[in-house]
């Protein structure tokens, strides 16, 4: 008799998806490895991570004040209860809602831009605000006629200090001067307290002189800088201003005037230089047109 074999069992593969080069497991395996548990674990505590914060704006920073009753802050702080913005400008209102501020013991806030550069105005008490623009508003008129006299007397002080300095400069050049340079707001020369009042005088007929009596204009418009420009009008500028001046002084660099042989109707005087080996042609007409002879 024929022993009895036990049938075969034909048992399914586990599919392992070798695919192009990559396993896929089942889902079984994947929850039950422990690769699979510390990704999903790290996953969800990326989620539960809160969202990235902006970067801090870049601000300046803000200068100490020195007065107990001042305190600089930026345009972003909130307003102080009761307080108010006053923008730069009018200098009458800024200043008095300072002081009013600070006689009632107060404190003013000086308000700086984001870069702490710039300031950009003051927040007071909102009454103090309206007392002061009151005041302003009733004196506007009387303010604006002392104004108008305080500049009349600059200008009147500006012009007898350039008629003493250049005693033989023609009346139309000495207005024109006057206007340019010494004009209120303009921050030129004339303007200035940090030089002596014949300093002035002599820097702003300077200017005029190289500006509008030598080919200055032209040798710049050429590309020359304006170092070796200002260098080759200077013997020019130099000999006009000295007769301009018409002092002593003017003899220490040997000038001479004397009659130009030239063809011109026009009167014209010969401003010579034996220093600087130069001869410079000047019309009697506010000596509108100049020539440096090399």
């Amino acid at each position: 008799m024929t022993p009895r074999t036990k049938p075969k069992i034909h048992r399914r593969k586990k599919f392992t998806g070798r695919r192009h080069g990559r396993v896929h497991k089942r889902s079984t395996d994947l929850a039950s490895s422990p690769k699979a548990t510390d990704s999903r674990s790290s996953s969800l505590i990326s989620r539960s991570k809160p969202p990235r914060s902006k970067a801090p704006s870049k601000s300046g920073i803000l200068p100490d004040s020195e007065d107990p009753l001042e305190e600089n802050i930026f345009e972003r702080a909130a307003m102080p209860e009761g307080y108010v913005f006053v923008p730069k400008g009018d200098v009458y209102i800024t200043r008095h809602c300072r002081t009013d501020t600070k006689t009632s013991n107060r404190v003013v806030y000086l308000i700086y831009d984001k870069a702490a550069k710039r300031t950009l105005g003051i927040r007071v008490p909102e009454e103090i605000y309206k007392n002061v623009s009151k005041l302003a508003t009733s004196t506007a008129e009387k303010r604006a006629s002392a104004v108008k006299v305080r500049d009349g007397t600059f200008i009147t002080r500006g012009r007898e200090l350039l008629r003493n300095v250049f005693p033989l400069m023609p009346n139309e050049t000495l207005e024109i001067i006057l206007n340019h340079a010494f004009l209120k707001g303009s921050g030129r020369v004339g303007r200035t307290s940090t030089t002596t009042d014949k300093r002035k005088a002599t820097l702003a007929v300077e200017a005029h002189i190289r500006h509008n009596h030598t080919p200055y204009e032209t040798l710049l418009a050429s590309g020359l800088e304006r170092c070796e420009a200002r260098e080759r009008v200077w013997p020019a500028v130099k000999a006009i201003k000295k007769a301009w001046e018409g002092s002593e002084e003017a003899k220490k660099f040997e000038m001479v005037l004397r009659p130009a042989h030239t063809d011109d109707d026009d009167a014209c005087v010969v401003v010579s230089d034996d220093d600087d080996d130069a001869c410079v042609i000047v019309s009697d007409d506010d000596i509108d047109n100049v020539v440096v002879l090399d």
